[in-house]
This record gives structure tokens, C-alpha cells and sequence, in this order.
């Protein structure tokens, strides 16, 4: 696969895995459906001067694309990519996990895996800190938009419509809490690649994999959540796979 090298082109990229996910109705389009939200949601925050480097921001968000890109490319064609991401596309075959957890699993791999590796590789060694605020800015412009993925999903699930009411739209904390937590441990991750000479860091890109597929396996089946919950969610569900990718596309920024 070739190198992107705008926001557009990531964009376009992403609409060919969501109508792929439509056409062979694999539950993989639920994370690329999110994924392309925020990914218009950083676009927009690019546009509006959101970042204190806009073209750095660029640069980014495309190298930070390009690993999820490869990584699907590879999985597709039989190749070898990360283990986060292939225990993410090897769930998207188990009928039993919740669409939030679809989207949990391609938030960990791609997040506390890809995103702290992108921003090492942007920038020069060791030089990595006056990055750091337009990183977390990107909190921010990512988090504005997870409230609507929620709504998307209360159609999807009822249950969710409904503790979305009572919460007065509290009860995104969860996907709030993911994406924050992991931009945490990516920054951490980040630094600690940018610091680290070249000859070490496949070594510890491998090690950052295996952080991030034990949380994957955790997302899949946590022994703190009681499966009768997860049953019982699953059943409310909607299972008209191309339905469900369809309400979350039509998610706006």
C-alpha cells in the first residue's frame, strides 16, 4: 500500500474498508465508521486553526492512518500485522461482542499502539515535547464528537438510548475514559520512542503490542464485567450488520 499523504486521501481510504464492511456485512466497518468521524473531526480542527502546528497535525494524523491502513492491508492479504490489531480483526468475526466493543478493540490497537509510534516517527529524536499540546488538543477535538457516536448507537441499541436519558449524556464517559486513557499511554509511549535509539525501538514497539493485546483480550471478555450484562446488551442489539454501519457513517462532526 502506498503512503498517504493527506487527510482527504486517509478519508477516501477508509470509505473503501466501510464499503467493503457493508458489502461481506463484517463488523470491522463499525471501528472505521469512528475512526473516519474523528478523522473528519481532526480535518475540521486543521481548518478551523485548532492546532499550533496545522501542517505538523497533518503529518500526524496521516502517519498515525497509515499504520491502521497497513495493518488491514496486511490482515486482508494473509500478512503478518501487529497482534493488537489482528486479535481487533479476528473479533470482528465473533457474533457475540457488542458493537462498543468492536469499537473499543480498534480504539486500543490503533491508540495505545499506533498513535505513540506515529508521533515519534513525525518528529526528530528526542525532540518530541513541543509536540505534546497539540497532542492532547486532539482530546479535545476527538471527545466532541463522541456524544454523537453515542447517539448512533442508542439507535442501534436501546438500552442505550435509554441510560443515554437518564444520564443527561453522562454515560459516554466510557468511550470518553478509553480515548483519554490511551492518549495517555501513547504519549508516554511516544516519548520513550522518541528517546530511544533506532536499533532498540522495534524492541519495544513490540513490547508496547503486547500491552495493548492484553487489553484487547480484556475488551473481548474482562473477568469485571459479568457476561450475563454482555448477554443481555447483545440481545437488544441490533444484528442487521449494514444497518448498524449505515446509522454510524451518517455520524456527523
Amino acid at each position: 500500500m502506498k503512503n498517504l499523504a493527506t487527510i482527504e486521501e486517509v478519508l477516501a481510504e477508509l470509505d473503501k474498508i466501510i464499503e467493503w464492511s457493508i458489502k461481506n456485512k463484517n463488523a470491522a466497518g463499525y471501528f472505521a465508521t469512528t475512526y473516519r468521524s474523528m478523522t473528519l473531526a481532526v480535518l475540521d480542527g486543521v481548518k478551523k486553526k485548532k492546532f499550533e502546528d496545522g501542517k505538523r497535525m497533518v503529518k500526524l494524523d496521516v502517519a498515525f492512518a497509515n499504520r491502521y491502513l497497513e495493518a488491514w492491508e496486511n490482515y486482508q492479504t494473509g500478512k503478518k500485522c501487529t497482534n493488537a490489531w489482528f486479535t481487533a480483526f479476528e473479533a470482528a468475526e465473533n457474533k457475540d461482542i457488542l458493537i462498543m466493543q468492536h469499537i473499543l478493540l480498534g480504539i486500543n490497537a490503533h491508540i495505545n499502539l499506533d498513535l505513540g509510534i506515529s508521533a515519534a516517527s513525525v518528529m526528530p529524536y528526542r525532540k518530541i515535547t513541543p509536540l505534546k499540546n497539540d497532542f492532547n488538543k486532539i482530546n479535545e477535538v476527538i471527545a466532541s464528537i463522541n456524544q454523537k457516536v453515542q447517539n448512533s448507537l442508542s439507535e442501534i441499541c436501546y438500552p442505550i438510548g435509554f441510560l443515554d436519558d437518564i444520564s443527561n449524556g453522562q454515560d459516554n464517559v466510557v468511550l470518553d475514559f478509553a480515548i483519554s486513557k490511551a492518549r495517555q499511554t501513547s504519549w508516554a509511549s511516544a516519548f520513550v520512542l522518541s528517546n530511544a535509539i533506532s536499533f532498540i525501538r522495534p524492541s519495544l514497539i513490540n513490547m508496547i503490542d503486547n500491552a495493548a493485546t492484553l487489553v484487547a483480550r480484556n475488551i473481548i471478555l474482562s473477568p469485571n464485567t459479568p457476561p450475563k450484562i454482555l448477554k443481555k446488551l447483545k440481545e437488544c442489539e441490533s444484528s442487521d450488520v449494514v444497518k448498524n454501519i449505515e446509522i454510524l457513517t451518517a455520524t456527523k462532526i
